[in-house]
């Protein structure tokens, strides 16, 4: 579906660009997004720290992570302490799976907003990439503590208490995710129940193992 279809004139105002950007991001036509927000930039129109980071969300939805960073880049260049901003690079780099340069744009945008979950969340998965784990289950427990509705904030936690050998709190997360539906918004829950059941055979077995072993 485009604009045209619902209406929008093809000579649009120049200061309509941005918002036809936006309107165009959420139709999904993301290439055309990218065009409308490059000619608000070219006129110079509205905030255009605010125009970079659009333009950035809709390259990367196309995929294209070098320019969404240059483009985030740019943004940065007017307003240095946007804590959204390092979020999304932050983003872009995981994508990429840049995850000590993801740390750091997620630590930044913590920085500037210490209450933004979502950078907790996420530089838990790039902690959680760097077999961080002790760093990305601290991150998680913020996030929770921030928000105890981010389900799937439980569910990354029950991965790296596990990788921790903490069975009985990573098999506590798991089991509080698929009861809050989490399996169900996320479309993992055949995939969540099977890892319970492993991570409670792996319990069983752990318990077996005499402690002077484990340490070995």
């Amino acid at each position: 579906m485009t604009l045209e279809n619902e209406g929008a004139a093809p000579d649009a105002l120049p200061d309509n660009y941005f918002d036809l950007g936006l309107r165009l991001m959420e139709a999904g036509e993301y290439e055309e997004a990218v065009a409308m927000f490059e000619r608000a930039i070219n006129l110079g129109l509205g905030d255009l720290s605010a125009v970079y980071l659009c333009r950035a969300d809709a390259l990367s939805a196309l995929g294209q992570w070098e320019a969404a960073e240059q483009s985030i880049n740019q943004a940065l260049e007017i307003e240095p302490y946007m804590a959204v901003a390092y979020y999304d690079r932050g983003n872009v780099r995981l994508a990429q799976r840049e995850n000590e340069g993801a740390i750091n744009d997620f630590t930044m945008a913590i920085h500037i907003e210490p209450g933004y979950e979502a950078a907790h969340l996420n530089r838990a998965l790039a902690y959680e990439a760097r077999r961080r784990y002790a760093e990305a289950e601290a991150d998680l427990s913020r996030a929770l503590k921030l928000n105890p509705e981010l389900k799937a904030a439980y569910e990354i936690r029950g991965r790296v208490r596990a990788a921790q050998f903490k069975y009985d709190e990573a098999i506590a997360d798991l089991s509080y995710y698929l009861r809050s539906g989490g399996g169900r918004d996320y479309d993992n829950h055949s995939e969540t129940q099977g890892y319970l059941l492993i991570l409670r055979f792996q319990r069983l077995l752990w318990r077996l193992i005499p402690r002077w072993r484990r340490r070995g």
